[in-house]
């Protein structure tokens, strides 16, 4: 069953947490050692760091953390090559995007605001500019969520792509697909499942307010005059 909806609302915010938290791991670290790597764009931090300074490889063992302006993310270990502008954060990777990621001046990020993405492993490709989130993804922002087994955001071709049980809900709507292929650009969505089921809140119409009480104190009964 395929079916193309308008998704704004429902598809755009998973592919804006992959992008705020990943969009800046293009430089090559400044040195080899313990410690991390820091560049002008991005800082790592963990306590060991391997680095080829030939061939740009990194990998880094221990539990990381990774911060640029707006975003920070942890993961359990981390790999990758400098020159190839690659990255790979693997175990229990938590991205916190505050909002004001540089990012922010993007049409797509109007009234976005804070947002946070977990997931097994998530891959960066920032010279292609792919980013892919593999394993129990999972993302929220205010009162929009998002779950699937993997998502693949292509900020080239403006693409976002959303597979394994797809569940995408907002403020009571909700979307649930085997796959789903969204558009930044123009805010179109393809949707696949077997079958996919879109719903939303019922309309209901306010409660009418109860007329007040009446007291049901008998009147006092009129004096008999002699």
């Amino acid at each position: 069953m395929t079916a193309r909806h308008r998704l704004l609302r429902l598809a755009v915010p998973l592919g804006l947490a992959l992008l705020c938290g990943t969009a800046a791991l293009a430089a090559a670290p400044s040195d080899g050692g313990a410690g991390g790597l820091s560049t002008p764009d991005y800082k790592i931090e963990t306590d060991e760091t391997h680095w080829n300074f030939n061939s740009g490889d990194f990998t880094m063992p221990h539990r990381v953390r990774f911060y640029r302006p707006g975003t920070d993310a942890v993961g359990d270990k981390a790999n990758g090559n400098s020159k190839r502008g690659t990255a790979t954060l693997i175990g229990n990777v938590t991205v916190h995007d505050s909002g004001n990621a540089v990012e922010a001046g993007d049409a797509a990020y109007n009234g976005s605001g804070p947002a946070t993405l977990t997931c097994d492993q998530l891959d960066i490709d920032s010279k292609s500019r792919l980013y892919t989130a593999t394993g129990n993804v999972h993302f929220a922002q205010g009162t929009r969520t998002g779950i699937a087994e993997k998502a693949v955001l292509n900020r080239g071709t403006g693409t976002l792509h959303l597979e394994g049980d797809v569940k995408l809900t907002d403020n009571g709507s909700t979307l649930s697909a085997q796959t789903v292929d969204y558009n930044l650009n123009t805010k179109d969505a393809e949707v696949h499942g077997g079958p996919a089921v879109m719903t939303q809140p019922a309309n209901r119409p306010p409660a009418t307010p109860a007329p007040p009480a009446r007291s049901r104190t008998p009147a006092p009964k009129p004096r008999r005059t002699p």
